[in-house]
């Protein structure tokens, strides 16, 4: 039996939740050869791992809520997943409560608890959630995704860097100022075509975050200038 926001909801209930019909899971960007476009370009993906394309439901977790929260993985042509090692699977520090194995999709839906995730995890309207574990023979896999997280300590930010010499003019003068809810919106709100700045991540107070983007599990604003006043004013009675 499985519970999600404190109610009990049967094993074909969960798969429900998920969506797992085959066409399901043909997620945005899932590429015919099984491989997320993040991997097939070649981001942040090692040769020695097996890049799995991930998806994290629901699409918000409240770090104070207690619930469980799945994944559903998928792997590439040519994987058993009943060569995947279901103890050395990892979810930002929490471990596998259950899983369902879908040998005909090669696909795995791993169940954690919220409250077994890390200390130290900020929360944001666009966190990366980082799966990763073994197949039987040592073999590791890792993919993520990025959801909401609410309730944290801090927020996580993105903006582009100038601390770097060729970092251009515009970002020092005015970019610089700027904080975006996640690194897609930094990336697309450059400060002029052409910019090939860094875009780097840091925390900041939660009740800082949610007075920049607002309270609500999708960020009501999507950039904060700090030109408007830093740090933000804090919400009534915070």
């Amino acid at each position: 039996m499985f519970y999600l926001s404190q109610k009990k909801i049967t094993r074909l209930e969960f798969l429900k939740i998920f969506g797992v019909s085959g066409a399901s899971l043909l997620l945005p960007g899932l590429l015919p050869n099984g491989l997320s476009a993040r991997a097939q370009n070649g981001h942040s993906v090692k040769e020695d791992i097996i890049p799995v394309t991930t998806l994290i439901k629901p699409d918000a977790i409240s770090l104070r809520s207690g619930d469980n929260f799945g994944s559903t993985v998928v792997f590439p042509d040519g994987y058993d997943i009943t060569d995947v090692n279901v103890s050395s699977v990892r979810c930002e520090g929490a471990t596998v409560v259950d899983n369902i194995l879908r040998p005909k999709d090669r696909s795995i839906i791993f169940l954690y608890n919220i409250g077994d995730l890390r200390d130290n995890l900020p929360g944001g309207y666009s966190v990366e959630f980082t799966i990763n574990g073994q197949l039987n023979d040592g073999t590791p896999f890792e993919g993520s995704d990025t959801v909401a997280v609410l309730c944290a300590s801090q927020g996580v930010i993105y903006h582009t860097s100038t601390r770097k010499r060729k970092s251009c003019n515009a970002c020092k003068s005015h970019a610089v100022n700027k904080i975006f809810a996640s690194r897609e919106l930094a990336d697309i709100n450059r400060a002029h075509r052409g910019c090939n700045c860094g875009i780097v991540k840091e925390e900041i107070n939660w009740q800082y975050y949610i007075s920049a983007f607002g309270q609500t599990s999708k960020a009501s604003a999507t950039v904060y200038d700090k030109r408007w006043g830093w740090p933000p004013q804090l919400p009534m009675g915070a």
